[in-house]
C-alpha cells in the first residue's frame, strides 16, 4: 500500500509536469474538467490531454473537437485518476501506446556539471529546426518547428544539442515552471550511442533546472532509460499510461 509521504510526493511530481507542459504552448487549458495543452505541430508529444476530471464522458467529447485532427495524447496517471478514465478512453477508440514511470530528481546535493565545450544550446528557429530533425528522426521537421518554438517564444523551454564537427549528435530540453521544471527528449544518435551523451545532456539540463530555482524536477523515462536515470538521483514515483 501506498503511504501518504509516497501519494503526496508522486501528486506533486504529476503537479510538476503538468505546470511544465502548460507553459510551452499558446493554447492551453485549465480547470477542474481537464488539463491540456495545444501547439497544432503533428505529433502527440506538442499536444496533450494531461489530466481529465468533472463530468468524464462529455469532457472527453469536448476535447476531442476541441483537437480537431491533432495527434493528442491522452494522459492516465495509476493510482491518481479515476479508474473510469481507461474504460472511457476504450469507448472512444483510444488505446495505450505506451507506459512510463515518473520519475523525480532526488539528491539534495550540488549537481554534477561537466565543462563540456560539446554541449550548446539553441536560441533561434534553425537550431530548433537542427534539434528537431534528431529528436524526430525525420529530415523534415519544418511542421514540429512551429509547436516547439512556442516553448521557445514563451521562455519556458530551452533546448540543447551535442555538436561535434558541425553534426548534432544529441538534443535535450529542460522546461521551467512556478512548480518546477521537467527534462525532456533526451535522444542520442543511434550510431553514437554509448558514449555517454545522453547522461551529459541530462546533467546540464538538470543544472540548468536547478539554476532556475527550480525545487523540483521531474522526467519520464522509457524502460531503458529509468536505471540511468536512477544513476543520476532520480526515483521512480509513479507511472504514466498515454494513449491515442
Amino acid at each position: 500500500m501506498t503511504s501518504p509521504r509516497d501519494r503526496k510526493r508522486y501528486v506533486d511530481a504529476v503537479t510538476t509536469y503538468v505546470a511544465t507542459h502548460l507553459v510551452r504552448a499558446y493554447e492551453v487549458g485549465s480547470d477542474e474538467a481537464s488539463c491540456w495543452f495545444r501547439t497544432g505541430a503533428p505529433s502527440d508529444e506538442l499536444n496533450a490531454v494531461l489530466r481529465l476530471g468533472g463530468g468524464l464522458a462529455l469532457e472527453i467529447g469536448r476535447l476531442r473537437d476541441l483537437f480537431g485532427g491533432c495527434p493528442v495524447a491522452w494522459h492516465f496517471w495509476r493510482g491518481i485518476d479515476s479508474p473510469e478514465i481507461p474504460g472511457l478512453l476504450a469507448e472512444h477508440g483510444l488505446a495505450v501506446f505506451e507506459t512510463e514511470p515518473l520519475m523525480v530528481f532526488a539528491d539534495a546535493g550540488e549537481v554534477h556539471r561537466r565543462a563540456l565545450p560539446l554541449i550548446e544550446e539553441v536560441t533561434d528557429e534553425t537550431g530548433v529546426a537542427e534539434w528537431a530533425t534528431l529528436w524526430s528522426g525525420t529530415a523534415t521537421p519544418d511542421a514540429l518547428v512551429a509547436g516547439l518554438c512556442q516553448g521557445l517564444a514563451l521562455g519556458s523551454t530551452r533546448y540543447l544539442v551535442w555538436r561535434e564537427r558541425g553534426e548534432v549528435l544529441g538534443c535535450a530540453a529542460v522546461v521551467t515552471s512556478s512548480a518546477g521544471a521537467a527534462i525532456e527528449h533526451i535522444v542520442t544518435r543511434a550510431d553514437q550511442r554509448g558514449r555517454g551523451i545522453g547522461t551529459a545532456l541530462t546533467e546540464r539540463a538538470l543544472a540548468l533546472a536547478r539554476e532556475s530555482g527550480a525545487d523540483r524536477v521531474v522526467l519520464t523515462a522509457s524502460p531503458d532509460g529509468e536505471q540511468i536515470y536512477r544513476r543520476l538521483g532520480f526515483v521512480t514515483v509513479g507511472h504514466v499510461d498515454r494513449y491515442a
